[in-house]
């Protein structure tokens, strides 16, 4: 593919394309690369340049670790992740697969990140702005999070919770109907509300029935 120059077989770089947090190098019109932004600005690379990518490659693995992993320890401390989210953030700035296996592994030696941990801190997060079970545990799924430990998590929301939050969103719903609006309009229309926030069809009823006195 390459040319050679002493020892070393070099290749041009053809092409260098800017994405979101990486770059994409074509090699020769044969082969890309995609290197982390971050990466790239230590050791900038310019199209038509010869390169050795077998060293550079060997670089890149060197480097990535550390760069890697000091970004998923910015991203836990803005917030709490699960191990699918920071997997799918550095995966999608370009770090190899191999390398993001080494940081998750690191970061959960060093209690860093524990999925079980992060679905209970959700759990009480999305319970408190009154969100249904199925809508919580949905998202838990969304985050990678194991079923069995949503489950366990999940545990923790109260059927008398549940009823109590439906309550209070189902009587600030029906505060704001027009005196004119079809009890029946009403009651579908806070029955849907309800239903979107994740509320199970039981919980809905009841709390419709002793707002709106439906049966």
């Amino acid at each position: 593919m390459g040319a050679e120059t002493g020892d070393a077989i070099m290749d041009i770089i053809t092409r260098i394309t800017r994405q979101r947090g990486k770059m994409q190098i074509v090699i020769s019109e044969q082969e890309t690369i995609v290197v982390p932004l971050s990466l790239f600005r230590e050791r900038p690379l310019t199209e038509g340049q010869p390169i050795n990518l077998e060293e550079y490659d060997n670089w890149l693995m060197v480097r990535q670790y550390r760069h890697a992993l000091d970004r998923a320890v910015a991203c836990l401390a803005a917030r709490a992740h699960s191990k699918h989210e920071i997997e799918q953030k550095l995966l999608r700035v370009g770090y190899r697969p191999c390398t993001v296996e080494m940081v998750l592994y690191k970061l959960e030696r060093e209690h860093l990140l524990d999925d079980a941990d992060f679905a209970r801190q959700w759990v009480e997060a999305r319970s408190g702005r009154k969100l249904g079970r199925s809508r919580i545990a949905q998202e838990l799924r969304r985050k990678g999070i194991d079923a069995d430990e949503a489950e366990e998590a999940l545990s923790a929301i109260g059927e008398d919770d549940q009823l109590a939050d439906a309550i209070a969103l189902a009587e600030k719903a029906a505060a704001r109907a027009k005196s004119d609006e079809d009890p029946r309009k009403t009651y579908q229309r806070i029955a849907a509300m309800l239903a979107r926030r994740g509320f199970r069809w039981d919980i809905a009823k009841e709390a419709l029935a002793q707002v709106l006195q439906a049966d």
